[in-house]
Protein backbone atom coordinates (compact mmCIF):
# COMPACT_ATOMS: atom_id res chain seq x y z
CA UNK A 1 0.00 0.00 0.00
CA UNK A 2 1.32 3.14 -1.14
CA UNK A 3 1.36 6.13 1.57
CA UNK A 4 0.74 9.43 0.44
CA UNK A 5 3.39 11.55 2.45
CA UNK A 6 6.10 9.08 0.35
CA UNK A 7 4.27 9.28 -3.12
CA UNK A 8 4.81 13.44 -2.64
CA UNK A 9 8.51 12.77 -1.45
CA UNK A 10 9.67 10.83 -4.56
CA UNK A 11 7.80 12.71 -6.68
CA UNK A 12 9.55 15.67 -8.54
CA UNK A 13 8.01 18.16 -6.22
CA UNK A 14 9.20 16.46 -3.26
CA UNK A 15 12.90 15.54 -4.34
CA UNK A 16 13.39 19.77 -5.15
CA UNK A 17 11.77 20.34 -1.73
CA UNK A 18 14.64 17.56 0.31
CA UNK A 19 16.97 19.12 -1.87
CA UNK A 20 16.06 23.51 -0.41
CA UNK A 21 15.25 21.39 2.81
CA UNK A 22 19.34 19.98 3.00
CA UNK A 23 20.81 23.18 1.38
CA UNK A 24 18.59 25.07 3.78
CA UNK A 25 20.37 23.17 6.62
CA UNK A 26 23.71 23.17 5.49
CA UNK A 27 23.88 27.11 5.30
CA UNK A 28 22.16 27.14 8.43
CA UNK A 29 24.97 25.27 10.27
CA UNK A 30 27.79 26.83 8.39
CA UNK A 31 26.08 30.29 9.76
CA UNK A 32 26.11 28.90 13.35
CA UNK A 33 29.70 28.08 12.98
CA UNK A 34 30.47 31.30 11.50
CA UNK A 35 28.84 33.15 14.46
CA UNK A 36 30.59 30.45 16.91
CA UNK A 37 34.15 30.87 16.40
CA UNK A 38 33.29 35.09 15.77
CA UNK A 39 32.33 34.82 19.26
CA UNK A 40 35.59 32.56 20.56
CA UNK A 41 37.64 34.97 18.81
CA UNK A 42 36.27 38.03 20.39
CA UNK A 43 35.99 37.16 23.69
CA UNK A 44 39.55 35.66 24.03
CA UNK A 45 41.46 37.81 22.01
CA UNK A 46 42.85 35.43 19.85
CA UNK A 47 45.46 36.32 17.32
CA UNK A 48 45.78 34.90 13.60
CA UNK A 49 48.11 33.05 14.46
CA UNK A 50 45.70 31.10 17.56
CA UNK A 51 48.03 32.81 20.55
CA UNK A 52 46.53 36.19 22.18
CA UNK A 53 48.55 38.61 22.16
CA UNK A 54 50.92 37.97 19.01
CA UNK A 55 52.38 40.86 19.27
CA UNK A 56 53.97 40.11 22.37
CA UNK A 57 57.50 39.26 23.35
CA UNK A 58 56.99 35.52 21.83
CA UNK A 59 57.21 37.10 18.15
CA UNK A 60 60.59 37.60 18.73
CA UNK A 61 62.94 35.66 17.40
CA UNK A 62 64.38 33.54 20.29
CA UNK A 63 68.11 33.32 18.79
CA UNK A 64 67.85 37.48 18.41
CA UNK A 65 65.86 38.52 21.71
CA UNK A 66 69.39 38.26 23.73
CA UNK A 67 71.21 39.90 20.83
CA UNK A 68 68.67 42.68 21.32
CA UNK A 69 69.00 42.86 24.70
CA UNK A 70 72.72 43.15 24.74
CA UNK A 71 72.79 45.76 22.20
CA UNK A 72 70.38 48.13 23.76
CA UNK A 73 72.20 48.00 27.29
CA UNK A 74 75.76 49.16 25.66
CA UNK A 75 74.24 52.74 25.94
CA UNK A 76 71.17 52.22 28.12
CA UNK A 77 68.44 51.79 25.71
CA UNK A 78 65.48 50.26 26.70
CA UNK A 79 65.59 47.19 24.65
CA UNK A 80 61.70 46.88 24.15
CA UNK A 81 62.69 50.37 22.04
CA UNK A 82 65.73 48.32 19.87
CA UNK A 83 62.84 45.30 19.64
CA UNK A 84 60.19 47.83 18.37
CA UNK A 85 62.38 49.57 15.81
CA UNK A 86 63.29 45.63 14.32
CA UNK A 87 60.07 44.78 14.41
CA UNK A 88 58.99 47.75 11.88
CA UNK A 89 62.15 47.94 9.85
CA UNK A 90 61.92 44.35 8.45
CA UNK A 91 60.13 42.31 11.08
CA UNK A 92 63.35 40.72 12.55
CA UNK A 93 64.87 40.20 9.06
CA UNK A 94 61.82 38.26 7.56
CA UNK A 95 61.71 41.36 5.12
CA UNK A 96 64.89 43.18 4.08
CA UNK A 97 63.61 44.21 0.51
CA UNK A 98 65.49 47.54 -0.28
CA UNK A 99 63.24 50.63 -0.02
CA UNK A 100 62.03 52.89 -2.44
CA UNK A 101 64.66 55.25 -0.72
CA UNK A 102 67.34 52.68 -0.88
CA UNK A 103 67.46 51.60 2.90
CA UNK A 104 68.90 48.22 3.03
CA UNK A 105 69.33 45.43 5.29
CA UNK A 106 67.89 44.37 8.48
CA UNK A 107 67.33 47.68 10.22
CA UNK A 108 67.00 49.45 6.65
CA UNK A 109 70.20 51.85 6.56
CA UNK A 110 70.68 53.97 3.69
CA UNK A 111 74.02 52.62 2.61
CA UNK A 112 76.17 56.12 3.80
CA UNK A 113 74.47 55.81 7.64
CA UNK A 114 75.70 52.18 7.50
CA UNK A 115 78.94 53.43 6.92
CA UNK A 116 79.21 55.46 9.74
CA UNK A 117 77.88 52.73 11.98
CA UNK A 118 78.07 49.73 10.51
CA UNK A 119 81.47 49.27 11.82
CA UNK A 120 82.09 46.77 8.28
CA UNK A 121 79.56 44.54 9.24
CA UNK A 122 76.97 42.93 7.14
CA UNK A 123 73.96 44.87 7.32
CA UNK A 124 71.58 41.77 6.48
CA UNK A 125 72.93 40.23 9.39
CA UNK A 126 71.00 40.70 12.67
CA UNK A 127 74.15 40.20 14.55
CA UNK A 128 75.84 43.32 13.22
CA UNK A 129 72.32 45.15 12.37
CA UNK A 130 71.08 45.55 16.00
CA UNK A 131 74.86 46.72 17.47
CA UNK A 132 74.58 49.38 14.51
CA UNK A 133 70.86 50.48 15.07
CA UNK A 134 71.38 50.96 19.10
CA UNK A 135 74.79 52.66 18.21
CA UNK A 136 72.86 55.59 15.76
CA UNK A 137 69.49 55.32 18.20
CA UNK A 138 71.54 56.47 21.28
CA UNK A 139 73.84 58.75 19.23
CA UNK A 140 70.49 60.62 18.63
CA UNK A 141 69.86 60.55 22.47
CA UNK A 142 67.87 57.07 22.70
CA UNK A 143 69.11 57.03 26.75
CA UNK A 144 67.00 59.45 27.67
CA UNK A 145 64.76 61.12 24.62
CA UNK A 146 63.38 57.54 23.26
CA UNK A 147 61.35 59.93 21.03
CA UNK A 148 63.38 61.98 19.87
CA UNK A 149 66.01 59.23 18.45
CA UNK A 150 63.29 57.29 16.72
CA UNK A 151 62.18 60.88 14.65
CA UNK A 152 66.28 60.97 13.89
CA UNK A 153 66.08 56.88 12.46
CA UNK A 154 62.78 57.97 10.54
CA UNK A 155 61.57 61.32 9.61
CA UNK A 156 57.77 60.56 10.56
CA UNK A 157 55.54 60.91 13.22
CA UNK A 158 53.20 57.87 12.62
CA UNK A 159 56.71 56.15 12.53
CA UNK A 160 57.74 57.22 16.42
CA UNK A 161 54.43 56.51 17.18
CA UNK A 162 53.87 52.83 15.54
CA UNK A 163 57.55 51.80 16.92
CA UNK A 164 56.36 52.91 20.56
CA UNK A 165 52.99 50.99 20.54
CA UNK A 166 55.20 47.86 19.59
CA UNK A 167 57.77 49.08 22.54
CA UNK A 168 54.60 49.23 24.63
CA UNK A 169 53.50 45.29 23.70
CA UNK A 170 56.97 44.01 24.76
CA UNK A 171 56.58 45.63 28.42
CA UNK A 172 57.89 49.20 27.57
CA UNK A 173 56.43 52.12 29.83
CA UNK A 174 57.34 55.59 29.07
CA UNK A 175 59.03 57.46 31.93
CA UNK A 176 56.34 59.99 33.68
CA UNK A 177 53.19 58.50 31.79
CA UNK A 178 50.13 57.24 33.75
CA UNK A 179 50.55 53.91 32.84
CA UNK A 180 54.17 53.71 34.22
CA UNK A 181 52.93 55.33 37.34
CA UNK A 182 49.68 52.67 37.84
CA UNK A 183 51.99 49.60 37.10
CA UNK A 184 54.18 50.85 39.76
CA UNK A 185 51.78 51.34 42.41
CA UNK A 186 50.40 48.05 41.88
CA UNK A 187 54.09 46.25 42.10
CA UNK A 188 54.43 48.13 45.71
CA UNK A 189 51.93 46.01 47.32
CA UNK A 190 53.24 42.84 45.33
CA UNK A 191 53.62 39.95 48.50
CA UNK A 192 51.04 41.45 50.64
CA UNK A 193 48.04 38.95 51.05
CA UNK A 194 44.31 38.96 49.63
CA UNK A 195 41.90 40.41 51.86
CA UNK A 196 37.94 40.39 50.72
CA UNK A 197 36.81 44.12 50.45
CA UNK A 198 40.49 45.26 50.98
CA UNK A 199 40.81 48.85 49.39
CA UNK A 200 44.07 50.03 50.90
CA UNK A 201 47.98 49.29 52.03
CA UNK A 202 46.80 49.56 55.78
CA UNK A 203 43.90 46.38 54.84
CA UNK A 204 46.30 44.96 51.60
CA UNK A 205 43.47 44.29 48.66
CA UNK A 206 41.07 42.38 47.19
CA UNK A 207 41.37 42.60 42.79
CA UNK A 208 39.27 45.31 42.32
CA UNK A 209 40.49 47.30 45.50
CA UNK A 210 43.79 46.87 43.98
CA UNK A 211 42.94 48.63 40.92
CA UNK A 212 40.88 51.41 42.32
CA UNK A 213 43.62 52.40 44.72
CA UNK A 214 46.31 52.55 42.17
CA UNK A 215 44.23 54.50 39.35
CA UNK A 216 43.57 56.78 42.24
CA UNK A 217 46.53 58.15 43.52
CA UNK A 218 47.13 59.11 39.83
CA UNK A 219 43.64 61.10 40.02
CA UNK A 220 41.58 58.64 37.90
CA UNK A 221 38.56 57.47 40.15
CA UNK A 222 37.01 54.30 38.96
CA UNK A 223 33.91 52.40 40.53
CA UNK A 224 34.78 49.97 42.95
CA UNK A 225 34.07 46.07 41.38
CA UNK A 226 35.49 44.19 38.71
CA UNK A 227 31.87 44.29 37.03
CA UNK A 228 31.73 48.14 37.51
CA UNK A 229 35.68 48.44 36.27
CA UNK A 230 34.80 46.40 33.22
CA UNK A 231 31.83 48.82 32.44
CA UNK A 232 33.72 51.72 33.13
CA UNK A 233 36.31 51.32 30.69
CA UNK A 234 36.70 50.95 27.26
CA UNK A 235 36.52 47.98 25.29
CA UNK A 236 39.70 47.21 23.17
CA UNK A 237 40.70 43.50 21.91
CA UNK A 238 43.36 41.38 24.94
CA UNK A 239 45.82 41.49 22.01
CA UNK A 240 45.84 45.12 21.93
CA UNK A 241 46.54 45.86 25.76
CA UNK A 242 48.95 47.90 26.92
CA UNK A 243 51.06 48.55 29.71
CA UNK A 244 48.54 49.70 32.21
CA UNK A 245 45.07 48.60 30.58
CA UNK A 246 42.81 46.19 32.34
CA UNK A 247 42.24 42.36 32.12
CA UNK A 248 38.78 40.71 33.05
CA UNK A 249 38.01 37.18 33.73
CA UNK A 250 34.64 35.38 34.36
CA UNK A 251 33.56 32.90 36.54
CA UNK A 252 36.02 32.54 38.89
CA UNK A 253 33.73 32.27 41.64
CA UNK A 254 30.12 31.93 42.08
CA UNK A 255 28.20 35.15 41.65
CA UNK A 256 25.47 37.15 39.56
CA UNK A 257 28.18 39.30 38.25
CA UNK A 258 29.57 38.41 35.01
CA UNK A 259 33.08 39.89 35.80
CA UNK A 260 35.08 38.23 38.78
CA UNK A 261 38.39 39.39 38.80
CA UNK A 262 40.23 42.13 37.33
CA UNK A 263 44.10 42.32 36.59
CA UNK A 264 46.49 45.56 35.56
CA UNK A 265 48.57 44.39 32.08
CA UNK A 266 52.33 45.07 32.48
CA UNK A 267 53.33 44.43 29.59
CA UNK A 268 55.15 40.90 27.83
CA UNK A 269 51.80 38.63 28.46
CA UNK A 270 51.55 39.29 32.60
CA UNK A 271 49.60 41.21 35.26
CA UNK A 272 49.83 42.06 38.21
CA UNK A 273 46.74 41.61 40.55
CA UNK A 274 45.25 40.50 44.10
CA UNK A 275 44.29 36.99 43.74
CA UNK A 276 43.80 33.98 46.68
CA UNK A 277 47.65 33.89 47.47
CA UNK A 278 47.92 37.18 47.56
CA UNK A 279 49.41 40.44 45.37
CA UNK A 280 51.74 39.21 42.99
CA UNK A 281 52.83 38.84 38.87
CA UNK A 282 51.37 36.43 37.08
CA UNK A 283 51.29 35.06 33.43
CA UNK A 284 47.90 36.78 31.89
CA UNK A 285 47.18 34.33 29.33
CA UNK A 286 47.92 31.24 29.90
CA UNK A 287 46.65 27.99 31.89
CA UNK A 288 43.79 29.32 34.51
CA UNK A 289 43.57 32.83 33.69
CA UNK A 290 43.33 32.22 29.80
CA UNK A 291 40.35 29.86 30.25
CA UNK A 292 38.37 32.88 32.31
CA UNK A 293 39.42 36.24 30.05
CA UNK A 294 36.76 37.97 29.62
CA UNK A 295 37.85 40.96 27.73
CA UNK A 296 40.09 43.44 28.20
CA UNK A 297 39.57 47.63 29.16
CA UNK A 298 41.15 50.77 28.78
CA UNK A 299 40.80 53.38 31.28
CA UNK A 300 39.97 57.29 29.95
CA UNK A 301 43.09 59.17 30.31
CA UNK A 302 46.16 56.70 30.46
CA UNK A 303 48.06 56.55 27.55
Amino acid sequence: MNHPLVAIALSGYGRQALKAAAAFGIALVCALGFVISSVVALLSGSAPNGTIGSAGVGEIPSEQFVAIQTAAASCGLPWQVLAGVARTESNFGRDMATSNAGAIGYGQFLPSTWAAYGNGGDPYKYQDALPAMARYLCANGGSGDVRGALYAYNHADWYVARVMSVAAKYGYLAPGSSSTRVVDLARSQSGKPYVWGGSSPQTSFDCSGLVQWAFAQTGIELPRTAQAQFQASARIMPSEARPGDLLFFANTYDTTDYITHVGIYVGAGQMIDAQSDGIRQVDAFTGYWAKHLAGAGRIGGSP
